[in-house]
């Protein structure tokens, strides 16, 4: 009799996610973003509220090594772990494990996508989950799993122009214009930044997620060697720029060959590989008409990289109108990525590639 009465209820809770219109909303017909991490997902993945129950797409946990699957003839979706499965019938309702034992919670189909209870898949499978209200351009869902760098609020600052960028385009609004986000003169400070090597595929996708654009100092060999990342540098908006050391001509030379062969396109910027030959660069740049990039804030640390932590107190030791920030491509780097974004993208401070030389 039990296992009839939540079978039925099952089936209402079923019935009302079927009446919902096409667009999975937050109650009260917010936009809901869905976060992984430090991941900010496309509004093609949103959540949906119902009687105060979140539902995700069965796909956002693959993130987790949690992968979802199918099952049409049985009607049956199934998320399985290296430790668990769970399954739901969508026909019945029903919800059980691998053991057989069953649950009062239901998934539902939306289209051609599964849904399934947020709070009880991050029980089962040991993620934790938040919702978060932000301010005017929907509220975010959360997904962690002990990985996320940024805390809450550090997140939602970070995330908020590509939360705006992607709610405009969702509903087809503008975005605000009287803003000062961009607007360099009624900033306190510029930060032009900037890489020294060749970054991960990982790092871009982090860069292009928060909508910001650096400058990358490359060496002909690392051209050489990964293409691919270089056209993906310039298709995404970056700045690329010679790499040079004791022998400037020499290097950029090179340089220029090499980034002409993988992405057919020419630069005008260079930067020493250490300290050491910033003199004999700045100078060679100088008699040939190109831009040298130093830096005034130093996160490549002789190629250790810089946690977000350690950048901040440079960046409070610093502080001044304009600031030129140089980052390793290194691990310590990528894990702290996200964050170190988010201490960028403080309200008083504009970011942007570096294209100018020192002044």
């Amino acid at each position: 009799m039990k296992k009839t009465a939540k079978r039925a209820l099952a089936l209402l809770l079923i019935f009302a996610l079927a009446l919902l219109p096409g667009a999975a909303l937050a109650s009260g017909g917010t936009v809901c973003f869905i976060a992984v991490n430090d991941d900010l997902l496309p509004l093609s993945s949103q959540a949906v509220s119902v009687g105060g129950q979140y539902y995700v797409p069965a796909g956002v946990f693959a993130q987790f090594r949690i992968y979802s699957s199918w099952h049409e003839s049985a009607s049956t979706a199934e998320l399985t772990s290296a430790s668990r499965q769970m399954f739901f019938n969508l026909s019945t309702g029903e919800t059980w494990d691998s053991s057989d034992r069953y649950y009062s919670t239901s998934a539902v189909m939306r289209g051609s996508t599964v849904y399934v209870p947020l709070d009880f898949v991050c029980r089962q499978f040991g993620l934790s989950w938040s919702y978060i209200r932000g301010s005017g351009y929907g509220d975010v869902c959360r997904i962690t799993d002990g990985g996320a760098a940024l805390s809450d609020a550090l997140f939602l600052r970070a995330a908020q122009p590509l939360m705006a960028s992607r709610y405009a385009e969702y509903t087809g609004s503008s975005l605000p214009t009287g803003g000062n986000e961009g607007d360099v003169s009624s900033a306190e400070s510029v930060v032009f930044l900037s890489f020294r090597g060749l970054p991960s595929m990982e790092a871009l996708d982090s860069l292009d997620a928060y909508g910001v654009k650096a400058a990358f100092f490359l060496s002909a060999r690392e051209i050489e060697a990964s293409p691919d990342v270089v056209r993906r540098l310039a298709g995404s908006g970056h700045n690329v720029g010679a790499l040079c050391s004791a022998d400037p001509a020499g290097d950029f030379t090179a340089f220029s060959d090499a980034l002409w062969s993988a992405a057919h396109m020419t630069s005008v910027l260079a930067a020493s590989s250490s300290r050491e030959y910033d003199a004999a660069c700045s100078a060679w740049c100088d008699e040939n008409g190109l831009v040298f990039c130093g830096y005034t804030v130093d996160g490549v640390r002789s190629g250790a990289g810089i946690s977000s932590a350690a950048l901040g107190e440079l960046l409070r030791g610093e502080r001044a109108p304009i600031m030129y920030l140089r980052l390793e491509c290194c691990r310590l780097t990528y894990s702290n990525l996200p964050a170190i974004i988010s201490l960028l993208r403080d309200g008083s401070v504009i970011l942007a590639a570096c294209e100018t030389s020192e002044p």
